[in-house]
């Protein structure tokens, strides 16, 4: 098993890095509104001049290097919905240019993208409906969670979509919150790490002490364990691995906020300080995440069913 970036992996890194450093990251965010933000129309539009949005093709299994770009965008705070693009839209029949919301059936409240969507994906259990234009006008929602919010009160039923599996499309879309939901953690976690190097008390930096290195630890091993789960998600794209990156993932949020917040001192709760930017996203993905049918769930009943056949 190889853990390293192929070839044109590094390349795609590394023009990925050399973009996102011009174009993202906290200060572009603050920009856009810090954690009320607007959408990144401009980042987008540079995304997708450069290619990068359609690195998986039509009905592929593994959307590994797609993965891998969204990851980098979360990682630089992004406020984009790439997510859906990279790793959902190669499962339905044709490409979505623009924002897009995905939901699951039944939502009726504040969700992601919804007011700048071209489009709503509906999932539901037995079938996949496809809403444009979105019910008008979409209320934007003050949200303070990091994304730009919209409020659906009444999703129309849309056009359901013709040979498109349900399960595979949540399994995708539960995948993309995973890589997400990593980008952002590791935007937390390195933070923390670069604060109590730098922070001293009685004369050494807080980073020495051992209960802090051993918080952080927790932390680095669960997001390391939540990424490479995610990672291999997108490589085979089965709804079990796809409940199991989720799930983890959330589990990984509960112990990075937290632990980011206490290590950072006061200087984590305040607005100058970017470790926000990141950990309000972390709460709305989880949200979100769980919106989605409730993965740990999901995954018992898939390991219980393949022990019992």
């Amino acid at each position: 098993m190889d853990f390293n970036l192929n070839e044109d992996q590094s390349a795609v890194h590394d023009a990925m890095s050399t973009l996102l450093a011009r174009h993202a990251g906290p200060l572009r965010l603050r920009e856009l509104g810090g954690d009320e933000p607007t959408y990144d129309h401009e980042l987008e539009r540079h995304l997708e001049a450069a290619g990068f949005l359609d690195l998986a093709g039509h009905g592929s299994t593994n959307r590994l290097d797609a993965a891998l770009v969204q990851e980098a965008i979360s990682l630089a705070l992004g406020t984009v919905a790439t997510s859906s693009r990279l790793l959902i839209a190669p499962s339905l029949p044709e490409a979505i240019k623009g924002p897009v919301s995905v939901i699951a059936a039944g939502h009726r409240g504040p969700a992601r993208f919804a007011a700048d969507a071209v489009a709503l994906i509906v999932i539901g259990d037995h079938e996949v409906r496809f809403v444009a234009p979105p019910p008008a006008p979409v209320e934007r929602v003050v949200s303070r969670l990091g994304w730009p919010v919209g409020q659906l009160d009444d999703v129309p039923h849309g056009d359901v979509m013709i040979d498109v599996d349900p399960a595979e499309v949540l399994a995708w879309a539960r995948i993309a919150i995973a890589i997400e939901l990593v980008g952002a953690m590791r935007f937390a976690t390195d933070m923390a790490v670069g604060y109590v190097t730098e922070r001293k008390q009685f004369n050494r930096a807080l980073g020495s002490f051992q209960a802090v290195q051993h918080g952080l630890a927790e932390c680095a091993v669960a997001v390391e364990g939540a990424r490479w789960l995610s990672l291999e998600a997108a490589h085979n794209g089965t709804p079990e691995a796809a409940a199991a990156a989720l799930t983890h993932a959330i589990q990984a949020t509960k112990v990075v906020f937290p632990r980011t917040h206490q290590y950072c001192g006061a200087m984590g709760f305040t607005q100058e300080f970017d470790l926000h930017l990141a950990t309000m996203r972390v709460v709305a993905l989880r949200a979100e995440g769980e919106a989605l049918g409730r993965p740990g769930m999901a995954l018992a009943r898939q390991r219980w069913a393949s022990l019992s056949s």
